[in-house]
Order: structure tokens, then sequence, then C-alpha cells
């Protein structure tokens, strides 16, 4: 579990954080939940038939 949240967070820092000014804490939260978002469901996946972790 430690490799995914490792790689989950490089992704992260590298996608969003190092192209993004966050002014404060909440801020920074709305854009991670905008970013989950992304990541979760409209970034292209490589499984089968490109389907969406959370849908069949």
């Amino acid at each position: 579990m430690n490799s995914i949240t490792e790689r989950w967070v490089q992704t992260c820092r590298r996608e969003l954080l190092d192209r993004t000014l966050i002014w404060n804490r909440r801020h920074l939260l709305h854009a991670l939940r905008v970013f989950e978002h992304f990541y979760n469901g409209h970034r292209p996946h490589l499984g089968i038939a490109n389907a969406h972790p959370l849908h069949p």
C-alpha cells in the first residue's frame, strides 16, 4: 500500500503542485479535491478497455 500512496503523491506533486500557486489551506484542499476527481475519473487508464477504476 505504501508504494501506491507514494506514486499518488509523486503524481500529485508533479501534475498539480509544481504548476499551481497555492494561496492557503482552503485553496489547497479545493485543488486536491479537483485533482482527485480528475485522477480517478477523467484521466485515461491503461486497464481493460480503459475503464475508470470505480466503474465496471
